[in-house]
């Protein structure tokens, strides 16, 4: 398999145009210095510091500011989140030069805040771009643009390829982290190793210097990972783990710092609707919540429930990643009328406040019953509802309602209208 290109490439390189500083931010081994990397060498970077490499390490923790000053640029940084305080003297440095494109940094877990007093230096300086594992469409060599045309048309009417439900529980275990998506020979027990490896060490990275039970932290994020989709009750969740909802509040804070999950909030589009405050839960890769639920392809056959959930993160995951992707990048939400008993899966609302709103299903065919909640939602959002969708396992898009649309699955994967 060649290099697999990114679908955010374009996006990076059009912010590199534009800001001093570009951070790409996400999970360990989701492919960012191979990234980073690639477009260095496109863009003719003159210098190139992997913290990874102690001499690097070593002489930027000395003196950052000047070794960065005395370096001709532009200049790649990798592993930036190894020396907290580095985006202090990076913000001296392109304070200096004022120049768009100078610094590119790579981080896994979230730069720079906290480094002036809970401050982020690089504020009004830097644009983030969010990198997360492989998503169906990179994996098949053609990043997808789905939802960038969803946001401005409506979906064709062209059946889709129906996916195998074989083949949908084996992409639901076997997620898009590149050592496990790209390991051929990554079966059921050696997929489960790895993926236990990769939670012990992300988490174990990000433990340093802070006094925290490795042991209790990780029963937290199983816990959330093996639940994936839940409405989150803080209160309730520690009292089921025996902690203080503070400590579990710290934990949560620790794995979604270290984009093992997604916390996502709740959206509120009708200041006088009693809409839950609680956000829900994902895993960064589908298959982190595979693995806490101690599942495999031929049982998640029969374990409809699970997979329901599973296929819900992978949407949600695929959600996040287009939209990191995109022209105007919107942020991943959901909705819940408590009192009315209405609830949307996944919420997408950009910039000036427009909305797209899923619901996932795993059946191959659904009907107008199964959008009761985008409908509900359409009433509270009004205007600002683009369009809707139920996501569904077959291979028919069919038109529900005004704005509503049942979408195959696929359809995320393989790009077009």
């Amino acid at each position: 398999m060649g290099l697999l290109r990114r679908g955010i490439e374009p996006t990076i390189g059009r912010l590199l145009d534009s800001a001093k500083v570009v951070v790409i931010e996400g999970g360990r081994s989701v492919g960012k210095t191979t990234l980073a990397r690639r477009i260095a060498t496109e863009r003719a970077f003159e210098t190139v510091f992997d913290l990874s490499d102690p001499a690097d390490l070593a002489a930027l923790e000395a003196d950052a500011f000047r070794v960065l000053d005395a370096s001709p640029g532009p200049v790649l940084i990798d592993e930036a989140q190894l020396i907290p305080d580095l985006t202090v003297a990076v913000k001296r440095l392109v304070d200096q030069s004022g120049r768009f494109g100078q610094v590119l940094l790579t981080g896994s877990s979230r730069i720079g805040r906290g480094a002036l007093g809970g401050g982020d230096p690089l504020a009004g300086r830097a644009v983030r771009a969010r990198l997360t594992s492989f998503t169906r469409s990179e994996l098949a060599g053609t990043p997808s643009s789905t939802l960038a045309d969803w946001w401005t048309g409506d979906p064709t009417l062209e059946p889709r390829e129906a996916i195998d439900l074989l083949d949908l529980t084996e992409a639901l275990v076997a997620g898009g982290l590149p050592p496990i998506a790209l390991n051929p020979a990554a079966g059921t027990a050696l997929r489960g190793a790895l993926i236990e490896a990769y939670v012990e060490g992300v988490l174990t990275m990000n433990l340093a210097g802070s006094r925290v039970d490795r042991s209790r932290l990780a029963q937290t994020f199983r816990y959330l990972a093996a639940n994936p989709g839940q409405i989150l009750n803080i209160s309730r969740a520690a009292s089921e783990l025996s902690m203080s909802a503070d400590t579990f509040q710290r934990y949560l804070e620790l794995c979604t710092t270290a984009f093992l999950l997604e916390s996502v909030p709740a959206v509120r589009p009708n200041e006088h609707q009693s809409v839950t405050a609680h956000p829900r839960v994902f895993t960064s890769d589908v298959a982190l919540a595979a693995w806490a639920a101690d599942t495999s392809p031929e049982r998640l056959v029969r374990q409809r429930a699970l997979s329901g959930s599973l296929l819900e993160n992978l949407v949600a995951h695929e959600l996040l990643a287009q939209s990191a992707w995109s022209v105007a990048p919107a942020r991943l939400m959901h909705w819940r009328d408590t009192r009315a008993g209405h609830e949307v899966d996944l919420v997408l609302r950009d910039g000036p406040g427009s909305y797209l709103a899923f619901e996932v299903k795993s059946a191959s065919t659904v009907s107008i019953s199964d959008a009761r909640g985008l409908r509900a939602f359409a009433e509270a959002a009004g205007e600002r509802l683009i369009r809707s969708f139920v996501v569904h396992t077959g291979r028919l898009v069919t038109q529900l309602d005004e704005h509503i649309w049942a979408v195959p699955v696929t359809a995320l994967f393989e790009g077009g209208r």
